[in-house]
């Protein structure tokens, strides 16, 4: 009975040995924290960027489609398109090839899974966010430009929502500054980090086809390239503020792992 019994409690192990020659098992038992995080971390940003990649080019090439069969549209406003729908499907390259060489940039070495993933991982993530959408705030810029060229309203698409699951991440560092500054009583500079976060130029198509330009019209164009250098600016200001959050946590972690007093000792 005793044997009969044992031999059930083996039968798993048994047929994993024999079907599976143990590879799972191996597989689970060898894996390194370190060099398969950073292995797993870029294969899923390569896997990523092919996808952000096919999912633009449909998405631009269904929206113009959609354009091109709209009764409302002029042959004027067909003929830039033309050149907009170009500059739109073109952006899907620069935009794929940020996702996979940031993701990349994960796979080298790290200091530990606590700095991968609340420094290396979420600064990365934040300059992904930044990048893509100043590229796509150029291309749009670019496309307000021939709007403006040809005096009508043009196609012109956006990037869409290809990162929800992440996009959080880049109102990290000013949520936790304003926090911060929150605790510390300091709430009146919370309106001006929030006001220099979200200040934009105008911009937007507004073109009428009779093929007088106006001074208005220029100044959305400008607006719309301004954007671009201040979607950039406030990126990096994100980054500087979460280098010195994380830093600052990090500080007050080590000095409660080892707490000390610094009192200078003087003789007389």
């Amino acid at each position: 009975m005793k044997k009969i019994y044992q031999q059930i409690l083996d039968f798993p192990q048994m047929v994993n040995q024999k079907v599976l020659n143990a590879q799972l098992n191996a597989a689970v038992d060898n894996f390194d924290s370190q060099n398969g995080v950073r292995s797993y971390t870029k294969s899923i940003y390569q896997i990523l960027s092919i996808v952000v990649f096919i999912s633009m080019e449909v998405a631009i090439i269904h929206g113009a489609m959609g354009y091109f069969t709209d009764t409302a549209s002029t042959g004027l406003g067909k003929a830039g398109s033309v050149l907009t729908t170009l500059l739109l499907i073109y952006s899907a390259f620069p935009i794929a090839h940020i996702i996979k060489a940031r993701g990349e940039s994960l796979g080298g070495s790290h200091n530990g899974m606590v700095t991968f993933l609340f420094k290396d991982f979420v600064t990365t993530n934040i300059k992904i966010l930044g990048e893509v959408a100043a590229v796509g705030a150029f291309i749009g810029a670019c496309c307000l430009t021939l709007s403006f060229v040809f005096d009508t309203n043009l196609f012109n698409a956006t990037t869409g929502t290809a990162f929800s699951t992440i996009s959080g991440l880049s109102s990290l560092p000013m949520q936790g500054l304003t926090n911060l500054f929150a605790a510390l009583r300091l709430d009146y500079l919370t309106s001006v980090l929030s006001s220099f976060a979200s200040f934009t130029m105008p911009s937007g198509q507004s073109f009428t086809g009779d093929m007088l330009w106006n001074i208005n019209d220029l100044f959305l164009v400008a607006g719309a390239f301004v954007n671009v250098a201040l979607g950039l600016t406030v990126l990096y200001v994100n980054l500087a503020i979460y280098h010195f959050l994380y830093t600052m946590v990090s500080n007050f972690i080590k000095w409660i792992q080892s707490p000390s007093i610094p009192i200078a000792m003087k003789t007389k």
